[in-house]
C-alpha cells in the first residue's frame, strides 16, 4: 500500500474522480474529504469516493493531501493550515497552472513538504461530484512537476499511484507547463467564451442568430459552460503566457482576414490543407 490516509480538499469533478480512481487501486487505506460545499461533500460520500467527511484541520493526520480546488484558493487554505501539515507528507494539486504554486511551495525552506504540482489532462465542461468517473484519467496524460523540496523517493511513490489509476505521467518544469498549456488549454477556453459573447452581442439586434445556432457552433463553444471562477484564477496566474498565445492567434487570424479581403483563396486553401492534415 502506497499511502495510509489521503485527504481530498475539494470534492468536485476532479477531486471526486481522483478519489474513485484511488479507491480502485487499493493503494490508499483511507480517503477522507473536505469541501466548503456540504452538498458536494455529501454527494462524494454517497458515491463511495470518500470514506468520511473531514475538517480542514484533519490534514495534520494524513500522509497525502490533494488540493482539488481553484488554484487561487489553495493560497488561502495554506495560509491557515501550513503549520498543521506533517513533515514528509506528500502534497499535490490538480490545477491548470503550475508556476505560481511551485514558487509558493519552494518558499517553504524550513518545512519538509514533498509538493508535487499535478495536472491531469482530463476533465469536462461539466462540474460537480455527480459527474465524477473512476476512469476519467485512464490513458490520459497526467503532468507532474517536482518542487525543489520534494524528495525523489516521495515523487516516485506518487508517480506510481498515478500510473495505477491508468494515467500516463509526464514530468515537466513549471514554466514549460504554463507556456504550453496557455496554447493547448487556456486559449481554446478564451475563444470558446468569446465566441458565445459575440453571439450574445449580435442576437440583441436579431433573435434569429440564436435560432440558427448549429451543432458546429455548439461543439466549438462547449467549453463556455465551464466554471468561470476556476478560469478567472487560471487567467490571473498565467496572464502573460495567455496574452502571448492570444497575440499568436491574432496573427494567424489577421493573415486569414487579409487573404480573404484580397481574394487569395488558393493561399487560404493551402493553409487549410496543411491544417486539416495536421495530426494530434
Amino acid at each position: 500500500m502506497l499511502f495510509d490516509t489521503a485527504i481530498i480538499v475539494g470534492t468536485g469533478l476532479i477531486g471526486t474522480s481522483l478519489a474513485l480512481a484511488f479507491k480502485e487501486t487499493k493503494e490508499i487505506s483511507n480517503i477522507i474529504g473536505y469541501d466548503t460545499d456540504n452538498n458536494s461533500l455529501k454527494a462524494a460520500l454517497k458515491l463511495g469516493a470518500i470514506d468520511e467527511p473531514a475538517k480542514i484541520s484533519d490534514i495534520s493526520t494524513v500522509d497525502l493531501i490533494i488540493f482539488a480546488t481553484p488554484v487561487e484558493s489553495i493560497n488561502i487554505i495554506l495560509r491557515d493550515t501550513i503549520d498543521l501539515i506533517k513533515e514528509d507528507t506528500v502534497v499535490t494539486d490538480v490545477g491548470s497552472t503550475k508556476y505560481e504554486i511551485i514558487k509558493l511551495f519552494d518558499c517553504f525552506k524550513n518545512k519538509k513538504i514533498n509538493f508535487i504540482g499535478g495536472h491531469p489532462l482530463a476533465g469536462s465542461e461539466k462540474s460537480g461530484p455527480l459527474n465524477a468517473k473512476a476512469d476519467l484519467f485512464k490513458d490520459k496524460y497526467y503532468i507532474l512537476v517536482k518542487s525543489v523540496n520534494c524528495d525523489q523517493i516521495y515523487f516516485n511513490k506518487f508517480e506510481r499511484l498515478i500510473s495505477k489509476i491508468g494515467a500516463v505521467p509526464i514530468k515537466l518544469d513549471a514554466e514549460t507547463h504554463d507556456e504550453i498549456l496557455s496554447v493547448t488549454s487556456h486559449l481554446p477556453q478564451v475563444i470558446s467564451y468569446y465566441l458565445v459573447k459575440t453571439l450574445m452581442d449580435l442576437k440583441e439586434d436579431n433573435e434569429n442568430y440564436l435560432k440558427l445556432v448549429g451543432t458546429g457552433f455548439k461543439d466549438t463553444t462547449r467549453l463556455s459552460k465551464s466554471d468561470p471562477q476556476m478560469w478567472i484564477d487560471i487567467f490571473k496566474q498565467n496572464k502573460n503566457n495567455i496574452l502571448t498565445a492570444i497575440e499568436n492567434f491574432e496573427k494567424e487570424l489577421n493573415t486569414f482576414k487579409k487573404d480573404l479581403i484580397e481574394d487569395k483563396y488558393s493561399e487560404i486553401k493551402d493553409d487549410l490543407i496543411k491544417i486539416s492534415n495536421f495530426g494530434f
